[in-house]
């Protein structure tokens, strides 16, 4: 069976926390536009339901949702099938069918192990043959021992294993030849390791008895090697690690030319084969051929890029200055940016269907699930408000599984309760990690994929941290608030995805712009878009917290993944290694927007100060609330009534994570600090890039910088920026059915905003 059985065959008869799931392949549509479902489920068949969100849930022991059902073509009942995944990095090798087939064979390439002892082999390089099983394999035993195995059309296999102990984290060069005339097989190995080599190497030499010379090879890969299970057909037996810059021959090497080769110095390169340098188009899935055959290959899954390799001496921080320092690909065997599912049902959206949140609802039996989707308005039109969808947040905390750490609940003041898709995400890797976890081999994961079924974004998901709801099923009480005002106000909807693609030019067509409750994650085309915005007078309500934080990027040939390296500053849940800061996609520098150019501060008066979960607490009014500037704000709200002493997360207006008023990060001078929270408790924290060292009394009722702040300031042009700094700030604003002095305030915000007039005066 392949090695971990339980990432390959999916939802089966024994499971029962979750017997139906899907995903859809695009998140954003307009009318007119095609979305196709892929379901799997181990029931005989499923009933599927186009609906409309209407609303975030409001009983946090219930899945009670307001909805509105969609008279869809889609409509019905589907026969249940049980979907497959293939997770783990690979590259695939278009080497020719012939060049085993010679007299003589070599390769080359150094390699990183990060797991070099297992519980399954690993393979660095696999050349299958067409027939009897044949193959020539470079890999790992699980002892840690590097082994050639050659296995010819005859079924005569000859193995040479190097005595060479693998270590994790050092690099490696290995030499492996085949000479047909002389029946010799040899495995030459060697750590590289700069100052700290132990000089370990040896050279392995065997008669080979296998038969290469009537088989074709059928396919070469790095990092696995396909398997057929069954009626499962996948890639097995994936690598941990990096590997640089791999190297095929049709002859061997002499003992000088290895030595040139591991030197690198240029060896005469008759018969060279394929020649990958791995420090090019990082921000590809092409492995790139420099040997002039344009045999180029291609990763799948997502391995990540922009990685140091084994010339990297820190001297050097940037892939795109020293392209040759980060000629390295790290794989993964648990990788994931398509899960590949086939379609199970398709729809064209209506061109009439009004804008919002929807979801296919699936039914199997008694289990329920929705896959949700975003709908917009036709291209080119002009609406009062557009609700920005952070989907770029959605997508960084897909299937997170932060609660089995459990630092968390020292956070907490609710007990942690994992919902199901909670404990279904615990053991199946096959749904793929978020950027707040670790690979297998400890590493970061900086690549997430929305190609995969996403079980915390769920409209119907109770979150373990917030102990209600949080991102989607939170952003519904904002998306169920504009429901009640569309007679009064136009409104669209539009993705982080589409804003960095289409730029200002989607902002410009409204009057004022309203945030997700947690828009962490944005691209510096999202921010540029943002500042031209502004800059022309545009009015933006930030109407959450820690926005605008991390450097996120996206890929432009795999607009389905995002990409963050953490950097070594901020609240984080992983370092980036030394060197390895810059994104493969957009070579930006990655991190906290806040040492990268933008300041949430300067953006939108407020930025990221403090998070934790203990009770939410109230706002009250300061001095600046007074000033007529913003009369229009406080209107129909008391003077002395605190605002938001009430809420479904957490019992408060001011929780969670949230956003402190700066002056000394950039807020304008003019800007208003209309009201503050009430003292926030001690499991409320400073931020970690507020402190330049540690020290004790950094909790809420200790240190004065752990609060949220309300603001509002004016712009050039009729624009203005009105933010509350909290994440909480949408469970409060859903209260009592919107009728509160949070939606009051809101209210008050969003009617002058929109005015057409071109003034939020």
């Amino acid at each position: 069976m392949p090695h971990n059985e339980h990432n390959y065959l999916r939802l089966s008869a024994g499971d029962d926390i979750l017997n139906i799931t899907g995903y859809a392949d695009v998140w954003s549509v307009r009318g007119g536009d095609p979305i196709t479902f892929h379901v799997s489920t181990n029931r005989p068949d499923y009933r599927a339901e186009v609906v409309q969100l209407l609303g975030g849930m409001t009983d946090p022991k219930a899945t009670d949702l307001p909805v509105r059902e969609i008279d869809a073509a889609c409509n019905g009942v589907y026969p249940g099938s049980i979907q497959h995944t293939d997770i783990g990095s690979y590259a695939e090798l278009p080497l020719p069918s012939n060049w085993l087939r010679g007299n003589a064979f070599s390769f080359q390439l150094r390699f990183m192990p990060t797991t070099p002892r297992g519980e399954h082999a690993q393979v660095l390089v696999h050349s299958g043959l067409s027939t009897q099983d044949g193959h020539v394999t470079l890999g790992i035993d699980t002892d840690g021992r590097l082994a050639l195995r050659v296995r010819g059309a005859d079924a005569v296999e000859t193995t040479l294993v190097s005595p060479v102990e693998l270590a994790r984290g050092r690099w490696f060069f290995v030499h492996a030849d085949y000479d047909r005339a002389a029946r010799k097989a040899r495995l030459f190995v060697a750590q590289e390791s700069g100052w700290q080599r132990r000089n370990q190497e040896s050279v392995v030499e065997a008669t080979l008895d296998a038969d290469l010379s009537g088989a074709d090879v059928a396919g070469t890969y790095l990092a696995a090697r396909p398997a057929t299970i069954g009626d499962w057909h996948g890639l097995d037996d994936h690598f941990n690690g990096k590997i640089e810059n791999p190297r095929f021959w049709g002859r061997t090497l002499g003992t000088g030319e290895i030595a040139a080769v591991r030197a690198w110095q240029a060896v005469e390169p008759a018969a060279l084969v394929a020649d990958y340098d791995l420090g090019a188009d990082f921000a590809t899935t092409r492995v790139r051929d420099v040997s002039g055959h344009e045999r180029h290959g291609t990763l799948h899954q997502g391995p990540q890029r922009g990685v140091t390799s084994s010339r990297w001496d820190g001297t050097r921080h940037d892939f795109t200055v020293a392209p040759e320092h980060y000629a390295a690909v790290h794989f993964h065997d648990d990788d994931l940016t398509d899960a590949a599912w086939e379609p199970s049902l398709r729809w064209t959206v209506p061109e009439d269907l009004p804008a919002g949140a929807y979801a296919l609802r699936l039914r199997a039996g008694d289990e329920l699930d929705y896959i949700p989707f975003f709908v917009r308005r036709p291209a080119g039109t002009h609406s009062d408000v557009l609700f920005l969808v952070p989907s770029f947040t959605y997508l960084a905390y897909a299937n997170e599984r932060l609660f089995q750490s459990g630092l968390q609940e020292d956070f907490m003041v609710h007990d942690m309760e994992l919902a199901p898709q909670d404990h279904f995400i615990t053991g199946h890797d096959e749904v793929g990690k978020s950027l707040y976890d670790t690979h297998s081999d400890g590493s970061g994961v900086a690549y997430s994929s929305r190609l995969r079924p996403v079980l915390n974004l769920r409209p119907h998901y109770h979150n373990w941290l917030s102990g209600h709801v949080r991102h989607l099923a939170a952003d519904l009480y904002l998306l169920g608030w504009l429901h009640s005002l569309s007679a009064e106000h136009s409104v669209d909807i539009a993705l982080d995805e589409d804003l960095h693609r289409e730029g200002t030019e989607l902002l410009s067509r409204y009057n004022v712009v309203v945030t997700g409750s947690h828009p962490e994650y944005w691209t510096r085309p999202m921010m540029n878009a943002l500042a031209g915005y502004l800059g022309d007078g545009g009015r933006l309500m930030y109407l959450g917290g820690n926005g605008f934080y991390w450097v996120t990027s996206a890929f432009a040939d795999r607009p389905h993944v995002i990409e963050v390296r953490r950097g070594n500053s901020g609240t984080r849940c992983w370092d980036s290694p030394p060197g390895e800061l810059v994104h493969s996609a957009s070579s930006d520098h990655g991190g906290l927007w806040r040492f990268n150019g933008y300041v949430p501060q300067r953006f939108v008066g407020v930025g990221m100060a403090a998070q934790g979960w203990g009770r939410a607490v109230p706002y009250h009014r300061l001095p600046d609330s007074f000033d007529e500037r913003a009369a229009f704000v406080f209107a129909g709200v008391d003077p002395d009534e605190p605002i938001g002493d009430f809420g479904y997360v957490l019992g408060g207006a001011a929780g969670d994570e949230v956003d402190r008023y700066g002056p000394d990060l950039g807020t304008p001078d003019h800007a208003l600090r209309l009201a503050t929270s009430a003292q926030l408790d001690d499991r409320y924290q400073i931020t970690q890039e507020e402190l330049l060292m540690t020290a004790p009394g950094q909790g809420g009722t200790e240190n004065e910088l752990v609060r949220a702040d309300l603001t509002y300031f004016e712009l050039d042009g009729g624009g203005a920026v009105f933010s509350v700094g909290s994440i909480c700030w949408a469970g409060s604003l859903a209260w009592n059915g919107y009728d509160n002095n949070v939606a009051r305030i809101s209210r008050n915000v969003l009617d002058r905003f929109a005015r057409k007039d071109g003034t939020s005066r």
